[in-house]
C-alpha cells in the first residue's frame, strides 16, 4: 500500500490500470486471500467489471462477467491475477470464463499459489488466447503481503510511530499524550482501514485505552473493522479496556508463554488468547497471525515494540508521522536500542519510500534498505 500513490499510476494500460484501482477496494477485507480487480473490455469500451469483496464471496472475474452480461461473449478480459482453477468456497473462475465465451485473457501476474495456480493453461487448453502483462511488480505491489505470507510464512508488517520534531512519543514514561493530534488520526484511520489486524503491546493499551478501530469522516465506526491484537508478555491490560469491552471489533490476546495466566482467565468472554513462544519471540507471533491467513498488520509502536521490530529486521514498512512541536529534553526515546552507526557516521539501514502532507502533520514512510547504503557517497 502506498499512501501518497497508487499501483495503477504505474501502469501504461488504461484497462489494467482501471483492474487495479478495482482490486483496491477490496483492501483490508480480503483475507487470507489476495486482491484482485477485473474488467471486460469489447470493442475498446469497458462492458464489465468487478473485484473481489470479501473472502468467500465470488472473486473479481465473476462479479465482472455479471456485470458484462451478453457483452462478454468474444470480449477480452483483463485481471490482475492469473484466473483461479480449483474450487475453493467459490467455483474456479477459469470456468466461468470459459462458459461466458471470453476470447482472450490478459494476466497481471502469475498465481504462485500451489492450489489455485494454473488457471492460464487451463484457459489455453480450452482455446481463450492469454496474454500476461510485460511487467509484473505492479501488480505484485498490490498483493505484497498476501505475497510475503505465501513465500515465507510471515504477514507483511507495516510499522507506524507519531512523534514530535525532536523525536518523541510522549512527554513522560506510561503517560497518555497527543502528539499528532487530528491530522495524525486521520492518517492512523487511512492505516488502520488497509490491515488485516491492528497490533499494539499491553504497554499502550495500559497508558492509552486506544479503541483500535476505523471511523469514517462523520466519526462514525466503519462498517469493516481490522482484528485487533493486544501483544502480552509480562503485563496483562485491565478487562475493563476498551478494546475488550466495547464489542466495536474483535480482539485477539496473544500471550507469550509464561504470561500471568490468572489475569489472562480474567478477560470478558469473547476476548480469545493464543499463546505463542517466549523464546522465539515476536516473530513467533507474526507467524501465528500468518497461520490465521493474515497478511496485512498494522503495528502502532511505543519504544519497546519498535525496537524490538528494527532490532530484529522485522519490519517491512516504518511509518513516521511527524507533529510540529518539541517534547522536549526530558521526554521518553523513541529507539531504545544501540546508534546504528559506523565510527561518527550514521549507518543509513533505512531507505525512504514516500514523504508528504497531511493537515498539520508530516509523513515519511521508510522501508529496509536493499544491500545498504553509504552516507558519504
Amino acid at each position: 500500500m502506498r499512501l501518497f500513490e497508487d499501483v495503477a499510476s504505474q501502469v501504461d494500460d488504461p484497462f489494467f490500470a482501471r483492474a487495479l484501482l478495482l482490486a483496491e477496494k477490496g483492501r483490508g477485507a480480503t483475507a487470507p486471500n489476495p486482491l484482485v480487480g477485473c474488467v471486460i473490455v469489447r470493442d475498446g469500451a469497458i462492458v464489465g467489471e468487478g473485484f473481489h469483496p470479501r473472502a468467500g464471496q465470488p472473486h473479481a472475474e465473476v462479479f465482472a462477467l455479471r456485470d458484462a452480461g451478453a457483452h462478454a461473449t468474444d470480449a477480452e478480459v483483463y485481471v490482475t491475477l492469473e484466473p483461479c482453477s480449483h474450487e475453493g468456497k467459490t467455483p474456479p473462475c477459469t470456468a466461468a470464463l470459459i462458459d461466458a465465451g471470453v476470447r482472450k485473457v490478459h494476466i497481471g501476474m502469475h498465481d504462485p499459489n500451489p492450489i489455485a495456480r494454473g488457471g492460464a493453461d487451463v484457459l489455453r487448453e480450452a482455446g481463450i488466447e492469454v496474454a500476461f502483462a510485460p511487467d509484473p511488480e505492479p501488480f505484485a505491489k498490490l498483493n505484497s503481503g498476501w505475497l510475503k505470507r505465501l513465500a515465507v510464512g510471515l504477514p507483511q508488517v507495516v510499522a507506524k510511530v507519531g512523534a514530535s520534531v525532536d523525536g518523541h512519543l510522549s512527554f513522560a514514561p506510561g503517560e497518555r499524550a497527543s502528539i499528532t493530534g487530528s491530522s495524525g488520526a486521520r492518517v492512523t484511520r487511512r492505516l488502520r482501514a488497509a490491515a488485516d489486524a491492528v497490533v499494539v503491546g499491553a504497554a499502550t493499551v495500559i497508558a492509552d485505552d486506544p479503541a483500535l478501530t476505523v471511523r469514517d469522516t462523520d466519526g462514525l465506526l466503519a462498517h469493516r473493522q481490522p482484528l485487533r491484537i493486544v501483544l502480552v508478555r509480562h503485563h496483562v491490560p485491565a478487562p475493563s479496556a476498551r478494546v475488550f469491552t466495547d464489542n466495536a471489533a474483535p480482539t485477539l490476546v496473544l500471550a507469550a508463554e509464561g504470561a500471568p495466566e490468572a489475569q489472562l482467565s480474567a478477560l470478558p468472554v469473547g476476548v480469545e488468547v493464543e499463546r505463542f513462544s517466549a523464546g522465539e519471540g515476536f516473530e513467533a507471533a507474526l507467524r501465528a497471525l500468518a497461520r490465521r491467513g493474515l497478511s496485512d498488520i498494522l503495528v502502532e509502536c511505543g519504544p519497546t515494540l519498535l525496537t524490538v521490530l528494527v532490532r530484529k529486521h522485522l519490519f517491512d514498512e516504518l511509518v513516521v508521522v511527524t507533529a510540529g512541536g518539541m517534547a522536549g529534553a526530558s521526554a521518553p526515546p523513541l529507539f531504545l536500542g544501540e546508534p546504528q552507526c559506523s565510527g561518527d557516521t550514521l549507518v543509513h539501514d533505512l531507505a525512504p519510500l514516500e514523504a508528504g502532507i497531511v493537515g498539520d502533520v508530516s509523513i515519511t514512510v521508510w522501508g529496509p534498505a536493499r544491500g545498504g547504503s553509504d552516507p558519504a557517497a
